[in-house]
């Protein structure tokens, strides 16, 4: 504001533009996670015998997904996003929120019925599996819908990827640590980790080839 020039005026506007996208990003992909595990929760509440997530264990679920999402702040923009002026579009968020709130809870009950058919999974070891797949689904699938690009042509920022690598890494190393114990996860067969990481490909590219649909038909 003390600079003697019109270019910092233009360089406030792009930073201005730059918050309120990296905003949006924030609220859909919050929004749509949120109302994904809300729907299965609810649903899998009728059959499931017990809890299908501690309170500590939902608290920390939500602590490791939502770190990296805080990074969101320095994320990069697409260029497209900068020239003209954006405002707030609540259809458009709700119908993304549904949209794919939905995708992710179809692939949450790919993995309810891999735990319960597949593993013959108890309480602990489906607490266990539900909270790794929760965590890593919500941060492996922000870095499809930050962007309306293909994921691989829009560079995310730096600390978000650090973000995301550390607390990806943590929620695994907390498993296989003796604070697992304490929280009452318990250790799995590796081959079933893999099946985890395949569904998680699986779910992480169908938002990316779904995204560029939703995008056509809704996005202005």
């Amino acid at each position: 504001m003390l600079e003697k020039s019109l270019g910092a005026i233009a360089d406030g506007v792009a930073e201005g533009r730059k918050a309120f996208g990296n905003m949006i990003k924030y609220i859909m992909n919050t929004i749509s996670a949120n109302l994904g595990n809300m729907f299965t929760l609810a649903v899998g509440s009728l059959f499931l015998p017990f809890i299908p997530l501690l309170p500590s264990q939902i608290l920390l679920t939500n602590l490791l997904s939502d770190a990296p999402l805080l990074t969101i702040a320095t994320d990069n923009l697409d260029e497209e996003g900068l020239p003209t002026p954006k405002k707030w579009n609540i259809s458009l968020i709700a119908k993304f929120a549904l949209f794919f709130g939905l995708i992710s809870s179809i692939f949450d009950f790919f993995t309810i019925s891999s735990l319960i058919y597949l593993l013959n999974a108890g309480p602990e070891l489906f607490r266990t599996a539900w909270f790794i797949e929760s965590v890593l689904s919500e941060i492996l699938v922000t870095f499809s819908i930050r962007t309306r690009r293909k994921f691989y042509k829009s560079r995310p920022s730096n600390l978000l990827i650090a973000a995301s690598i550390i607390m990806g890494s943590l929620t695994l190393a907390i498993v296989y640590s003796p604070l697992g114990l304490f929280l009452g996860f318990v250790e799995f067969p590796l081959w079933f980790l893999g099946l985890i990481f395949g569904i998680l490909g699986g779910y992480f590219f169908l938002v990316e080839g779904l995204k560029h649909l939703f995008f056509s038909r809704y996005g202005v």
